[in-house]
């Protein structure tokens, strides 16, 4: 981990560098102006968003991939978020057009566990709004309900509400979301749009082919991960794979309904719920590039963990629970 004294101390041309860093990790340009404009160098707003590329959150984030959210994956939530009568919880429903039932059904669910729990709505001219920003400032954990994720993605993304919430994750809040909450949570997500076919080849195919699937700006809390959610239910293998695909760089992370990841703060992946998370780890595979209609890959590691399953992914490594069976 980078200290931030560290940015302050160095020489002017290491900020250069730091800059571009952040911009081509997607912090944004006004990061990078601030790191190479003037000879104040670094803001602090600057050196909060360039140290979070070095750090690892102290907060957690559980992502669900739809259905019915199970009562073990709501009670892991509110303890995450401080426990029973601790807990202070943001139900944020943007998603959805006709979100409010759905939003009020998880308040209710969230407060007999024992939390406070509110729905908040951020509405298109607040996003950038001191006093919304210091409003969200007073929760421990934040819920984005089911919808869909272009709406969320393209309402917070950039915004000074969204950075208000990326820092109490940094903090120590816990974030998560279902369906299109969960999938807006990489920094690459995937849309559910596809791309207009370049010729009757691709027109005719409905499996796996590279470029084939849009993608758009998501939250980026969830790093070096791209996900897909309703995954078993809807088939969703050829998609996310055509994703991980184009960028091997990132794990593809296939979620079942009624089934949960828990992101922890130490680094791994926890699985909790009733089914599946598929794993799609494409970092070390040979992937060809012909230009051709069909997908050409070898060597994708693929995991398939129940609850309980954790996966380290620096190391690479997949441990499952011990089970009992009478």
């Amino acid at each position: 981990m980078v200290k931030s004294d560290g940015f302050v101390t160095g020489r002017r041309g290491a900020l250069r560098v730091l800059g571009g860093m952040a911009a081509g990790l997607g912090v944004g340009a006004s990061v990078q102006a601030q790191t190479t404009g003037g000879a104040g160098g670094l803001g602090s707003s600057a050196l909060q968003a360039v140290g979070r590329l070095f750090s690892r959150p102290q907060g957690n984030l559980l992502i669900v991939g739809g259905g019915d959210t199970p009562l073990s994956v709501q009670q892991r939530f509110v303890a995450l978020a401080g426990g029973p009568e601790n807990a202070r919880i943001a139900v944020l429903p943007m998603a959805s057009s006709q979100s409010d039932e759905e939003a009020q059904e998880v308040v209710r669910d969230l407060e007999g566990l024992g939390a406070r729990a509110q729905v908040v709505e951020i509405r298109p001219a607040d996003v950038n709004s001191a006093a919304v920003a210091q409003a969200l400032e007073k929760f421990s954990g934040f819920w984005f309900s089911g919808g869909d994720q272009s709406r969320l993605s393209s309402l917070l993304v950039g915004t000074r509400a969204l950075q208000a919430i990326e820092a109490r994750y940094q903090a120590g809040a816990v974030v998560g979301g279902t369906s299109a909450g969960a999938s807006v949570m990489s920094r690459l997500m995937l849309t559910g749009k596809w791309r207009t076919p370049r010729n009757s080849d691709e027109e005719e195919q409905v499996n796996i082919a590279r470029g084939m699937k849009e993608l758009a700006p998501g939250f980026g809390f969830f790093k070096g991960a791209i996900v897909d959610q309703h995954f078993m239910h809807r088939a969703r293998y050829n998609r996310l794979i055509s994703a991980v695909l184009d960028h091997p760089q990132l794990i593809g992370v296939g979620i079942d309904e009624e089934t949960a990841l828990l992101v922890r703060a130490d680094g791994q992946w926890e699985v909790l719920g009733n089914y599946y998370v598929k794993i799609f780890d494409a970092r070390r595979a040979q992937i060809v590039d012909d230009r051709g209609p069909m997908a050409k890959a070898a060597d994708i590691r693929m995991h398939v963990l129940p609850e309980g399953g954790l996966f380290d992914p620096r190391r690479r490594r997949v441990e499952f629970q011990e089970v009992n069976i009478p």
